[in-house]
Order: structure tokens, then C-alpha cells, then sequence
């Protein structure tokens, strides 16, 4: 696989340059959290909600069955802070938005949660029950493993909750021998669990990467190095959706190396292999943004899809591409074009809407693939009939009268 080409995968570039401040390159990691929260989503709502639960049970038995009237502030804290966090934190799991809105949500919930956690523990060592302090170590690691936090986020928020301890301790003013062993005590489950948490997210984010790069092998032509057919009509079929839903257009162009039998009748069969290789790198210059992509179409016949860009934009690049082929300086003497190897590229730009598919795009791009060729190859065209005027998005080739019967 070209040198070049291998670089476009986000995932293998990511795993090569290493992840030691847990956080991937933008595009990865949303899809990262996206991915994460999707799989972990069951066991996510299943600890929330046995938090909810211990909160609950914990206030009914100390309320009927050990009999403890707590201060009305503990109450507050109880059932006005600590409870609400949990049923907030659990509620935006089941939002259509979930994926995106938990991780920012419960990282602002957490630290008044835990706080409050801090709060009760206190407020029971004020009453002379210390033994809740081991609620406290238990609420560190609840905070590391169980709410989906990422690890960052887990330690902030557990310092916020060591420093809340100290100073409350201090307020009370608890024996500086019991504060000093507590305060060992926190730190010490605080560093353990940070070091555990640490080690689970960089592995569990090592194995996402290792993933990525398999799912990315099986959807990549083995002998260019790009995507494949089949990576190609998922990704049409999405970035036509994101078009759909934020009226962005989408332009496909269709590329298709000039007269290659020919080529590899005169020059073999192995440097017809060379040759497509070395087409591929430069179309791959002309993809870079995340929702930009080329791909082996089949034969030698290529695709591009650029999201989000103009019908003047998608020419230039169709021009850019011509130049960098030609300049590529392979000779093909058997072909009527050039004494070059070239392409022929069909150009299609149009503003998606959700009454119509992404197969009509395809066909208006292989249509203008045609149109070039027939007018000379090495040259691009640019369909120009108007989109919303076609019946179904499907079109025939018109051919002049003295081809059609060829």
C-alpha cells in the first residue's frame, strides 16, 4: 500500500503518533465518545440508576428503620443536589443528543454531586458516625469507572471532592491525627484509582484504534491503497443525509484513466498496476477534509466526493487533477489523448433533498464521465441540467445518431 495513502487514515496516524494525554484529533474523537457511549450505553444507565437506587434506600433507612433525623441541610443536600444529579446525569442517556450532550453534562454534575457526597459524610462524622467515610473512597471510584466519565474529567472531580473534605474537616475541626490519616486514606484511593483509570482508558482507546485500522483494511482497495466500492457507497450515502439535513451541497467527480487496455497491451499488465497506483496518490491530495473522500470505483475508475463545496470549486479541482496526471509524466504512446497517461473526469454538484437519493448524483457524474469522453478525454465536464427538473435521477447516454447504431 502506497506510503501516501496510508497516511489518510486518521486512525493509523493516530495510532503511529501515540495517545498519551488520552485525547485523539477532533474528528476521531467524537467518534471515539460516540462509539464509546453507544456500547457502554446499558451498563452507563444500569450504574446510574443503582446509584439513584443506593441514595434512596440509604435515606429510607436511616429515616425508619436506624431512626435518624438528620439537619435540614443534609436533606437539602440529599434530596435537592445528590438525588436530582443522578436522575439528570440518567436522564440525558435516553435524549436523542445523548451521545453528545452526557459526556459535557455529567462532567458539570459530578463535581456538585461528589461535593455533596462530601457533605453527608461530615455531616454524619459530626454525629458521630465515622464509618461513612468509607462512602466517600467508594463515590471516588463510582466517579472513576461507573458514570462514563473519561479520566481527566474522573481526577478533576475527585480533587474537587478531596479538597472539599480538607476544608470541611478543618471547619469542624476534626483531631488532626483522624484528619491526617483520612486525608492519606482519600489521596491514596484517589492515586490508585487514577492510575487504574488511566491504564483502562489508554488500552480501551489503543483497541478502538487497532479496530478502526482493521475496519478500515477491509473497506481499502488492495491494490491503490484507497477505499473501496464499498466504503465508497457508505460514505455517499451518509455525507448525502448530512447534505439532506444541513443543506449543504455535494459534489462527485468521476475519474477514468484514458485508454488503459491500451496501455496495458503495450506496457504490461504490471506497470498498469504502477500506473494506477501513482493516479491514486494524487487524487488523494484533492480529499483532506473528514468528509472528503476517493475511492477505487472499479477497474480504472475512480471517484471523489467532496462535501460542502461549489460547482466552480469542483471544476477547479477537476482541472487541478488533469495537470497533476498529465504532469505525472507516464508515457502512453497507444493513446489518442496525449502522449501521457491521462484521465477523463465527469463532474456532478448538487444540493441534496431527502425526496430523492444519492444514486441520482452517481448516474449525473457517470453521465458527464461519458460526455468527456466522447468529446476527447483528457478534459473534464460538468453537467449542467438542472436537478430538481429530473424526473427520477436516473439517465440514459445520449449518443449522436451515427454512434447510436456502432
Amino acid at each position: 500500500m502506497p506510503q501516501e495513502t496510508l497516511a489518510a487514515s486518521p486512525a493509523a496516524e493516530q495510532l503511529r503518533r501515540g495517545h498519551a494525554w488520552l485525547r485523539f484529533r477532533s474528528v476521531l474523537e467524537s467518534s471515539y465518545r460516540q462509539d464509546q457511549f453507544r456500547h457502554g450505553l446499558f451498563y452507563l444507565r444500569a450504574s446510574l440508576g443503582i446509584g439513584a437506587l443506593v441514595v434512596a434506600v440509604f435515606a429510607l433507612l436511616d429515616r425508619f428503620v436506624l431512626h435518624i433525623v438528620h439537619e435540614p441541610l443534609v436533606e437539602l443536600v440529599r434530596y435537592a443536589v445528590l438525588l436530582p444529579a443522578i436522575v439528570l446525569a440518567l436522564t440525558v442517556t435516553f435524549l436523542r443528543d445523548g451521545s453528545r450532550l452526557y459526556r459535557p453534562v455529567v462532567s458539570f454534575l459530578a463535581p456538585f454531586g461528589l461535593v455533596a457526597i462530601v457533605a453527608l459524610v461530615l455531616s454524619a462524622w459530626e454525629n458521630g458516625q465515622d464509618q461513612a467515610f468509607t462512602a466517600l473512597i467508594l463515590a471516588t471510584m463510582f466517579v472513576y469507572f461507573l458514570i462514563g466519565l473519561p479520566f481527566m474529567a474522573g481526577l478533576v472531580t475527585n480533587l474537587i471532592a478531596a479538597a472539599a473534605y480538607l476544608g470541611g474537616a478543618l471547619l469542624l475541626a476534626m483531631p488532626g491525627q483522624e484528619l491526617t490519616y483520612n486525608i492519606f486514606m482519600l489521596v491514596l484511593a484517589i492515586a490508585v484509582g487514577a492510575t487504574t483509570a488511566y491504564n483502562v482508558e489508554h488500552t480501551r482507546r489503543t483497541a478502538w484504534l487497532e479496530s478502526k485500522v482493521l475496519d478500515e483494511a477491509a473497506l481499502r482497495d488492495g491494490l491503490t491503497g484507497i477505499y473501496n466500492r464499498r466504503r465508497f457507497d457508505e460514505h455517499l450515502a451518509q455525507v448525502w443525509k448530512d447534505g439532506v439535513r444541513e443543506h449543504r451541497p455535494i459534489a462527485l467527480l468521476m475519474a477514468d484513466i484514458d485508454h488503459f487496455k491500451a496501455f496495458n497491451d503495450r506496457y504490461g499488465h504490471q506497470a498498469g498496476d504502477e500506473a494506477m497506483k501513482s493516479v491514486a496518490v494524487v487524487l488523494t491530495r484533492f480529499a483532506r477534509r473528514p468528509l472528503d473522500l476517493v475511492a477505487r470505483y472499479g477497474g480504472e475508475e475512480f471517484a471523489i466526493v467532496l462535501f460542502d463545496t461549489t460547482q466552480e470549486h469542483a471544476a477547479q479541482v477537476a482541472e487541478q487533477l488533469l495537470e497533476e496526471v498529465r504532469g505525472l509524466g507516464i508515457p502512453h504512446h497507444d493513446s489518442s489523448a496525449a502522449a501521457v497517461l491521462t484521465i477523463s473526469i465527469g463532474i456532478a454538484c448538487v444540493l441534496p433533498v431527502a425526496r430523492r437519493s444519492s444514486a441520482g448524483l452517481l448516474q449525473l457524474a457517470d453521465q458527464a464521465l461519458y460526455g468527456a469522453k466522447d468529446a476527447g478525454r483528457n478534459r473534464s465536464q460538468l453537467l449542467h441540467e438542472e436537478y430538481e427538473h429530473m424526473k427520477t435521477g436516473y439517465f440514459r447516454r445520449h449518443m449522436p445518431d451515427s454512434k447510436a447504431g456502432q
